[in-house]
């Protein structure tokens, strides 16, 4: 889906959704979190035992409230909750709590004897959750609680846009007779959309949307799946879908996490691509973010595909907040959408071809053979032409897991830990702006708690102390390439420089993008002697993490040329440069590269770029020739 088109639908959502009103039947709960200190354990004078002083208590809505406050947060007008709570104060306080999101919203039902309301009391010793204690699991619904809530229900149809249905415990309100309830009204109000999200009794539901994830969809038709595999190939996960609507009659929804989501209505799939996130998540309640997200557009108008989108973007900024069942702002919901990266080509069949070169084709070759001949080209440096900074991966490892530890100062084992995360970060992150890899490096120092917060050092200062280190480290090839003790092929991937002036002198408009700060980029491409072949220019780092050079070339292609997408490619070995190519309609050239070679395919590089939406894998450009030829349609 366009991202214009996603902005301008989020748009649409967020103004007409104050005035929408949704019915949620749900089951209640409450989390009450008890914030202890091991330094205030004392024993108690009247028995001996051991007295845990709370220094900060603190309540959230859990089940259908969690559902309820992510409705609040984005901005919903009128949520009407049908469910039950107990005469007890856990009760008294989902109330107020509810009051405070939304004033307009009514009471919950109360019934008075053989209901707790459920509340799950946790902990939580030096920042880590002991063993809870849980209320509310052996509760017996009365029949007149049964004739209020199908009551409240049918009056709430009224002036309901959507109904949602959120399943949570075992002894809950879905007895036998209230879930025909449900379903009757479903059938009777076929326009209005039904979505339900339901623990243990899915397939009891009918006439709406079902909402669940691959296993659970899977266990329902009877295919049970190896719990430890995440994710299935989308043939396999199709074929379930399609037994699962024979099954039931009704469309159903799969949600897939960093692989996005899919929906079947028994004639068509829609699906929305998962979102590649950076920082580190906390998935806790993105079940029920993705749910409210869906829901609220659907009662808007929106199509199935637009609502998996708003449903991902919504779960996208809630994982995002740890130890926490966040929600997510209408302004937030505005930034991810306008600015998130997305995880393409999940479920594709890769081609591996030899001709006209050797080359892996993630789009079909034919498609790509197809387009007209290229007039504009844009070059990644590091990786995809220099190997002079080969290595600076393992500079930024050192200089993080320093920034992070203190110097060291943390056992051993937790040093371990701090290295196998700042790895696998810097993996992930690879491509974009030092600056912003060091702005993100901030949060993980604060994160980890080590440094105290006087030491913890501005995104400017890491990456001054990464970029000494990383000068220092290739200052001799820079020096060696000068003297003319190296020749500049000797420190370029194979056939790169020949590709650069081959594609400039059959005219090809050619720019190079890098994160690296643009001095040192000019200064290295100089020395390199392809300075000349940029005639678009040459851009990098400028120090604002708003300002990302690739993203800057593209808009500047853009607004200064009359562009025809389909003939501008884009190289590089990372994933910021692929998604640019992707989101614009450019032929996205990823450059599998073992810098270390400086030829033949390097396997760690596979995934990223695939999954950043490369249209074709090449090791290097040896053939230089041939994908000049290819590319201009010799």
């Amino acid at each position: 889906m366009k991202r214009k088109l996603l902005i301008e639908s989020t748009e649409s959502l967020l103004s007409s959704v104050k005035n929408k009103t949704v019915v949620l039947v749900g089951d209640f709960c409450l989390d009450v979190y008890y914030h202890i200190s091991s330094a205030d354990l004392e024993p108690s004078l009247e028995t001996g035992l051991m007295v845990r002083r709370v220094h900060k208590l603190t309540t959230s809505l859990g089940g259908g409230g969690n559902v309820f406050a992510n409705l609040c947060a984005l901005g919903t007008g009128t949520v009407i909750p049908v469910g039950v709570i107990g005469p007890d104060m856990f009760g008294i306080q989902i109330q107020q709590l509810m009051k405070s999101m939304n004033p307009s919203s009514p009471d919950i039902a109360v019934q008075g004897a053989e209901w707790v309301t459920p509340a799950y009391m946790k902990p939580i010793l030096d920042g880590k959750e002991q063993e809870r204690i849980d209320t509310g699991l052996r509760n017996a619904i009365r029949e007149e609680t049964v004739d209020k809530l199908l009551s409240d229900l049918r009056s709430a149809m009224k002036t309901a846009d959507v109904v949602m249905i959120n399943q949570q415990l075992a002894d809950s309100i879905y007895t036998d007779r209230f879930i025909e309830g449900i379903n009757a009204l479903a059938h009777e109000y076929p326009q209005i959309p039904f979505i339900v999200d339901a623990r243990t009794m899915q397939s009891r539901f009918h006439g709406m949307w079902h909402k669940l994830n691959t296993h659970e969809a899977a266990a329902e038709i009877g295919v049970h799946l190896d719990p430890m595999r995440s994710e299935l190939p989308a043939s396999e996960l199709y074929d379930i879908m399609r037994r699962y609507y024979e099954a039931s009659g009704d469309p159903v929804i799969i949600s897939r996490g960093e692989y996005g989501a899919v929906a079947y209505d028994g004639s068509m799939f829609y699906s929305a691509e998962g979102l590649s996130l950076l920082t580190e998540l906390d998935t806790v309640g993105a079940g029920d973010s993705f749910f409210s997200g869906f829901a609220l557009a659907l009662a808007s108008g929106l199509s199935a595909e637009t609502a998996l989108h708003i449903g991902n973007a919504v779960a996208g900024v809630t994982v995002q907040k740890l130890n926490q069942t966040g929600t997510c702002s209408p302004d937030e919901l505005r930034a991810i959408v306008a600015t998130c990266d997305y995880t393409y080509n999940s479920d594709v069949q890769t081609e591996k071809i030899s001709v006209p070169f050797e080359a892996e084709a993630i789009t079909p070759f034919h498609l790509l053979a197809s387009r007209p001949a290229v007039k504009y080209a844009v070059f990644d440096h590091d990786g995809t032409i220099s190997v002079l900074r080969q290595g600076w991966e393992g500079i930024m490892e050192e200089c993080m897991v320093d920034a992070v530890s203190g110097g060291g100062k943390c056992s051993s084992y937790e040093l371990d830990k701090i290295r196998d995360y700042c790895r696998k970060f810097i993996v992930k992150s690879t491509g974009i702006q030092t600056i912003s890899q060091m702005v993100m490096l901030v949060d993980i120092v604060r994160r980890w708690g080590i440094v105290p917060e006087s030491e913890i050092l501005t995104a400017k200062q890491y990456k001054d102390i990464y970029n000494d280190a990383l000068l220092k480290y290739i200052d001799h090839r820079l020096r060696s390439v000068e003297t003319g003790a190296l020749s500049p092929e000797e420190t370029t991937i194979e056939g790169s420089i020949s590709l650069l002036r081959s594609l400039a002198q059959a005219g090809v408009k050619i720019y190079l993008a890098s994160g690296t700060d643009i001095e040192d980029v000019k200064h290295e491409a100089t020395i390199l002697g392809y300075a000349d072949c940029f005639t678009g220019g040459i851009f990098g780092s400028v120090g604002d993490v708003k300002n990302d050079p690739k993203r800057h070339v593209l808009r500047k292609i853009l607004a200064e040329e009359e562009v025809n997408m389909d003939q501008l490619v884009i190289f590089g070995d990372g994933p910021v440069e692929m998604r640019e190519a992707r989101e614009n309609g450019a032929i996205a050239f990823g450059v599998m590269s073992d810098e270390k070679k400086r030829s033949g395919w390097n396997a760690n590089k596979r995934e990223r770029l695939i999954h950043a939406g490369a249209d074709i894998l090449v090791p290097d450009f040896k053939e230089h020739e041939k994908i000049t030829d290819f590319l201009l349609n010799r």
